[in-house]
């Protein structure tokens, strides 16, 4: 397994994605230190805010680029009949990749949590950092899991990095409607934004406790979704034309 992923690592080289992820990661919490600082806003405003836009709207859209790049760079180089020659298991394979997708997100959640910690610095107010950087962790564990029905269509399609890009923003921006609906509808993504909410901030939660996701119902649904992509990948993705 351990080789699994350095290879994946490898093919990743050359792309520098490590900059692309930092950089996304301050895309937002610029701004909304800029925006606090003139608001004379608190941390925990900021630390909120700039989560909800960063980890439920941008790091679905990155980490489905990744998953394009990761599920679908052997068929486009035209090497998956290789790959295939390997007695490798697709099970394996597919873990090893989802592996990859797990490590980059926790890195962009890293990343992001550095810069609303330097934000917070800048509007002169920092309190309950471990807390936050736990919650943080668990998000950047969380999204990628969220995400995997994006990447089961990617894997099984592999119809380019636009298509990517769009279906990855367009599931974000569906599900991020839904929670700010208020509505019932669930998804994975949304699953994981209506358990966060609560943790991510230390104001007044007007009475949606009971809309609020419990931690055993959003691992619930995050194990169900794992387990329906792997199934899915391991089943039809060896019967792509080659």
């Amino acid at each position: 397994m351990l080789r699994l992923i350095r290879c994946e690592f490898w093919k990743l080289k050359r792309k520098k994605f490590v900059l692309f992820i930092i950089g996304a990661a301050f895309l937002f919490p610029v701004p909304m230190v800029v925006f606090a600082k003139g608001s004379g806003l608190d941390f925990n405003w900021l630390f909120l805010n700039t989560g909800v836009f960063s980890y439920f709207l941008l790091q679905p859209t990155v980490l489905g680029i990744l998953g394009a790049i990761l599920f679908c760079t052997e068929r486009a180089n035209g090497t998956q009949k290789n790959i295939r020659a390997v007695p490798v298991s697709p099970v394996a394979l597919t873990m090893a990749k989802v592996i990859v997708l797990l490590i980059f997100s926790l890195l962009y959640s890293l990343a992001e949590n550095g810069a609303v910690l330097i934000g917070g610095f800048i509007i002169g107010n920092v309190e309950g950092v471990p807390g936050r950087l736990c919650v943080s962790l668990l998000i950047g564990l969380m999204v990628p899991l969220a995400i995997l029905p994006v990447l089961a269509i990617e894997c099984l399609g592999c119809r380019g990095y636009i298509f990517s890009i769009i279906l990855s923003f367009a599931y974000a921006s569906a599900s991020f409607a839904v929670v700010f609906a208020m509505s019932n509808v669930l998804s994975p993504l949304s699953a994981v934004f209506r358990w966060a909410l609560p943790h991510m901030t230390d104001g007044p939660t007007y009475g949606l406790d009971d809309w609020f996701l419990s931690t055993p119902a959003c691992i619930g649904v995050l194990a169900l979704t794992a387990v329906s992509f792997i199934v899915l990948t391991v089943i039809f993705k060896p019967r792509q034309e080659i």
